[in-house]
């Protein structure tokens, strides 16, 4: 008897612990599937600026504290298809070249009533900030589609690049609600004086045919051999293209995007700007062309007219205006808008011109790595 006792003693309580051992490995079968439900792809979009293209960020794409080579682009005919492979850091990298839009019927016009058919490749030169907010939103919807709807996004951008991202961000697309952070590097978030001139050559110096001559010393024509020497000195620097009028610090267009700071969503916010370079100064140098003033629309022969530097200047005093040649320190800080009052994380670096930033790449990393831990990405 006291052994019938001692089996069904056994029995029982071996069923008991077979019990528990399934209740406790359902558990982990329900907790390892909620750790995987809520790991998401992390992908950094990156946005390059004007009179430009992807291959902007091939030197932080290829370096192995960038994106390993690792990098596709989002408006390729077989990204649907492609392998998809993350950074060491489990980073997906995208990018793609702005322009699907500057060929629509309503793509604003350049000088002279040019446009993106008569000037080639355009790379959103002729896009408002609206539509270069579109290609970025139907970037983020083919992100999705490969990596799931709940991936979390960074947008990186450079100078107007950066400022499509806030257009897209203050917009009412849903797919900001994918993005959980955005950096931004040179981007004149209040706008460029440099800017002004292409107001100033479209009131007083149209049609271009009227000053071709070698012998015209008119102020018009000084001005547009300087606007046509520019795209060969700084490539970056197309003064022809709308987006250049549309990136004055006294633009319509800027004025309203600022307008509308409030409708930034709550995400991470970083900003890295660059400071004491004199304004004008548009790289080129031969001893060091990242660091040194290079190209001087102050003082290069071939340089635009005193007409034309007094509507850039608009009263103010070259030194005003010191950053990265091209944006000043101010314009490049989101948070010296008005109304701004998100937290921002700054880096604040000297002396680089305005077309090698997208080539830093100790400033880019660092930037991104923080941003990663911000986020939880990384440890």
């Amino acid at each position: 008897m006291n052994l019938l006792k001692c089996l069904r003693g056994l029995i029982q309580g071996f069923g008991v612990y077979m019990l528990l051992l399934i209740a406790v490995s359902s558990w982990t079968g329900v907790s390892n599937a909620a750790d995987t439900a809520v790991k998401h792809a992390k992908v950094v979009l990156l946005l390059h600026g004007k009179a430009s293209n992807l291959s902007t960020w091939n030197k932080l794409v290829d370096n192995r504290e960038g994106f390993d080579k690792r990098c596709k682009n989002t408006n390729a005919a077989k990204f649907p298809t492609v392998k998809l492979t993350p950074n060491s850091e489990g980073v997906y990298c995208m990018r793609f070249t702005f322009g699907g839009l500057d060929r629509i019927s309503t793509a604003p016009k350049g000088l002279g009533d040019s446009t993106c058919s008569q000037s080639g490749g355009c790379s959103g030169d002729y896009s408002t900030f609206d539509t270069l907010g579109e290609e970025i939103a139907t970037a983020i919807e083919r992100v999705k589609t490969r990596l799931g709807s709940d991936a979390e996004i960074i947008l990186l951008g450079h100078s107007r690049g950066g400022v499509a991202a806030r257009a897209f961000l203050q917009s009412d697309s849903p797919g900001k609600s994918n993005v959980v952070g955005l950096i931004t590097t040179g981007t004149p978030h209040a706008g460029t004086p440099l800017g002004r001139y292409y107001a100033y050559m479209n009131k007083n110096c149209l049609p271009e045919s009227n000053y071709d001559s070698v012998f015209d010393l008119s102020d018009c024509a000084e001005d547009w051999r300087f606007t046509n020497l520019i795209l060969k000195k700084a490539a970056d620097i197309n003064l022809k293209a709308p987006t250049f009028d549309f990136l004055s610090d006294s633009s319509s267009a800027i004025k309203e995007l600022n307008a509308n700071v409030s409708k930034l969503p709550a995400i991470k916010y970083t900003q890295i700007t660059y400071d004491n370079l004199k304004f004008g100064c548009l790289g080129g140098s031969l001893i060091d062309s990242e660091r040194n003033c290079g190209f001087d629309i102050f003082s290069t022969v071939g340089g635009p007219s005193n007409s034309g530097l007094n509507a850039v200047l608009n009263g103010r005093k070259r030194s005003t205006l010191t950053g990265d040649g091209l944006v000043s320190y101010v314009s490049q800080r989101m948070n010296s808008l008005a109304g701004w009052i998100q937290p921002i994380k700054n880096y604040r670096k000297v002396q680089r011109v305005h077309t090698s930033e997208p080539k830093q790449i100790t400033d880019l990393s660092r930037a991104l790595t923080n941003m990663y831990k911000r986020l939880n990405w990384v440890k």
